[in-house]
């Protein structure tokens, strides 16, 4: 005979009830997914141009913990770098966080949003050094030799909006790529070419790819003495096919510390992943909002176990002489705790999966109208299923303390 399904049946008997439960549980679900998402968008957004890097290694100032920071080094660098056996070919890479001001020409804009700091990117715009479409010859959407044009750029499509009045505009003006786009930069008129997709981070309302000499005659030139890509942001290495990456990481190393002085011994070899890597411990342990979105985590664990308790201790109350008689016909404490673990854990699947496809249309929503990159991944879907069984059950936990004390002779 199969046994009656007692948890099921205690939640569902009243079906009104029972959906305003898993409203509670989906509340504090897609509080929870939106906290970490916010915080996986930190790390992600400041990240994405590590994560493109067309490399096998890496060379880096030691004092870069982060892209937003200004830590260059000798460009000689990457030529002590190249002579070294099993190393193809080295390519530098520069990037500026703050000189890079965008005005927006458009005559519609106002002037008190026209001016916008954008980080810009100067590459050799034939070494695909960025895995981006439209600067791979492969790729039918490959544009970059367009670059080679003094003056010209290819903007990120997804750039902060500029206006919420004008829709289709971003800091880099109506995105209409049929025409060039005339805008400035850093005080200079600058042609945008061409878009590409990429996204926007937490310091920067938008990103430019130039070509080296557009980068040193707008950002370099006037501020620098000498010649203006004498020093380079990072060094793009890659290795002949069958060489042994860290091998070659080594003799690179030591070749740079022979070839450097005291003061100029101060740069690391990295891999792309521990590049990423890098920025992510820069953000999660050198600034409070690494913390403040693990605070918003927990916060929602809290809310949701407070909820559960609530709806698990006032079930239990309401049916407490029914358990009451489940003890005096002889089923003991055990099984009367397993039907309220089973029903923290009904709550939990139920409202885990419903809260879950919310969150996953509140991260789309987001990643169109910000620009964050909110990915719905299955470290996310898994660590929250985990964090959301754990507060039901705990809950669960707290509210059998008044039914495992009920005597049936006082209920009766």
């Amino acid at each position: 005979m199969a046994r009656t399904p007692l948890a099921w049946c205690n939640l569902t008997h009243d079906k009104v009830r029972f959906a305003l439960f898993v409203l509670g549980i989906v509340f504090a679900v897609v509080l929870m997914f939106v906290q970490i998402g916010f915080r996986g968008a930190l790390l992600d957004s400041n990240s994405l141009i590590q994560e493109k890097v067309n490399a096998d290694l890496v060379i880096v100032s030691q004092n870069r913990q982060a892209f937003i920071m200004r830590e260059p080094f000798s460009r000689h660098r990457l030529t002590t770098a190249a002579t070294i056996t099993g190393v193809k070919e080295v390519h530098p890479l520069f990037l500026d966080n703050g000189l890079g001001v965008l005005r927006n020409t458009a005559t519609d804009v106002d002037e008190r949003t026209a001016s916008r700091s954008v980080r810009v990117v100067g590459i050799n715009p034939d070494a695909y050094i960025l895995m981006i479409p439209e600067l791979d010859p492969a790729d039918a959407r490959y544009i970059a030799d367009r670059l080679k044009t003094p003056g010209t750029a290819l903007f990120d499509r997804r750039a902060k909006v500029d206006d919420d009045n004008l829709p289709g505009h971003t800091v880099f003006g109506p995105l209409d790529e049929k025409n060039e786009i005339q805008t400035e930069l850093a005080g200079k008129s600058i042609t945008l070419i061409g878009g590409f997709d990429l996204g926007t981070d937490f310091t920067t309302d938008g990103l430019l790819i130039v070509s080296e000499e557009t980068f040193a005659e707008y950002l370099r030139r006037p501020y620098t003495f000498g010649e203006p890509l004498a020093d380079v942001d990072l060094g793009l290495i890659r290795l002949e096919p069958g060489a042994d990456r860290e091998v070659v990481r080594k003799e690179i190393e030591a070749a740079l510390r022979r070839g450097a002085g005291d003061d100029d011994a101060d740069v690391n070899v990295l891999t792309p992943e521990e590049l990423v890597d890098r920025e992510h411990n820069y953000w999660l342990k050198n600034t409070p909002i690494g913390f403040i979105f693990v605070f918003g985590m927990f916060m929602g664990f809290a809310v949701g176990m407070v909820i559960c308790y609530q709806i698990l201790s006032g079930d239990v109350a309401d049916h407490l002489p029914e358990y009451a008689t489940l003890k005096a016909v002889g089923y003991g404490s055990t099984y009367l705790a397993w039907v309220v673990v089973q029903e923290a854990l009904i709550l939990a699947v139920v409202g885990f999966v419903v809260g879950a496809f919310i969150s996953a249309g509140v991260y789309y929503g987001l990643t169109e109208a910000t620009g964050l990159p909110m990915r719905m991944t299955l470290s996310k879907v898994l660590s929250v299923f985990a964090i959301t069984v754990g507060m039901c059950v705990t809950s669960a936990l707290l509210a059998l303390v008044k039914l495992l004390r009920a005597d049936p002779a006082d209920v009766f």
